[in-house]
């Protein structure tokens, strides 16, 4: 059978063929900034001490001076590597996780950027350590808490939540304990004792780096919730358990059929309900 298109249809898939060509040669970072826009989330740049930060933010956040309880979202490691020798251009995470989480979520919220990460890996100060050996170093913790207080500093926040997914865990709870006014720590399959991770894949540990079983001192009174995949092949369950274990107030939540990625988007409705109920202003 043949199939005949209008003059106005065949230009509109004619467009459609080349915004895909073009998102198929995009850059990680490039493709991420897009499916932010895509969900309505806005992108702002700060400039932490020394590294700059891109922040996107949902339209709660964005449009508020007053907040009861901000959501600060912090995403993973993303791709360090291209291949076991060959360091990433753009360590950017590929998989918009962190993204499809935020957009589910009802209350004020942004996604704190690490540095050189979302489009910024060849701004000023940039170098591929901050991404491999140096992913969890003090310098990254001080920029991103720099970078975070100055933008919570032009707003009234009362409350702040952390929520950190994969690596993004390990800085979560790092920030805590550095950060007035946080009132919880929630990770999901975090990285959370760098060194048992590193022995677990046989990797050469990342000595720049933090490590949050030894350095992560959060306040007793911050609520601590981890979560974990007992099928996670990245970060096993046992590390989370474990790092749960040594902590106050930490709440250890165990998924029988959950891995790394999957499947967090299907709880995260029931967590945000349960564990970060709206909060008045």
């Amino acid at each position: 059978m043949s199939h005949f298109f209008s003059p106005s249809a065949l230009m509109l898939l004619s467009l459609l063929s080349i915004l895909s060509a073009l998102q198929g040669c995009a850059t990680p970072a490039e493709k991420f900034n897009l499916t932010a826009t895509e969900l309505g989330f806005t992108s702002q740049e700060l400039d932490g001490m020394p590294y700059r930060h891109r922040f996107f933010l949902n339209p709660q956040a964005r449009d508020a001076n007053h907040i009861a309880e901000l959501h600060v979202y912090l995403d993973g490691d993303g791709t360090p590597w291209q291949s076991g020798t060959r360091i990433a251009d753009d360590p950017t995470p590929r998989n918009p996780l962190i993204l499809e989480m935020m957009k589910i979520d009802r209350a004020p919220a942004i996604l704190l950027g690490r540095p050189c990460y979302y489009g910024l890996s060849r701004s000023n100060a940039c170098n591929e350590s901050l991404w491999t050996s140096h992913r969890y170093s003090s310098e990254v913790v001080t920029s991103m808490q720099a970078a975070l207080e100055r933008w919570v500093s032009a707003r009234k926040i009362k409350r702040l939540s952390l929520i950190g997914f994969s690596g993004g865990g390990a800085l979560a709870t790092l920030l805590a304990p550095r950060l007035e006014r946080v009132a919880t720590v929630i990770t999901i399959a975090g990285n959370l004792d760098v060194r048992a991770w590193s022995q677990h894949h046989r990797y050469l540990e990342p000595t720049g780096s933090l490590n949050p079983m030894l350095d992560a001192h959060i306040p007793e009174q911050v609520r601590q919730i981890h979560m974990a995949g007992l099928k996670d092949r990245n970060v096993p369950a046992r590390i989370i358990e474990s790092f749960s274990a040594s902590q106050h107030s930490a709440l250890y939540l165990p998924y029988a059929e959950y891995d790394h990625a999957c499947c967090w988007l299907d709880i995260w409705p029931e967590i945000l309900k349960q564990h970060l109920p709206p909060q008045d202003h």
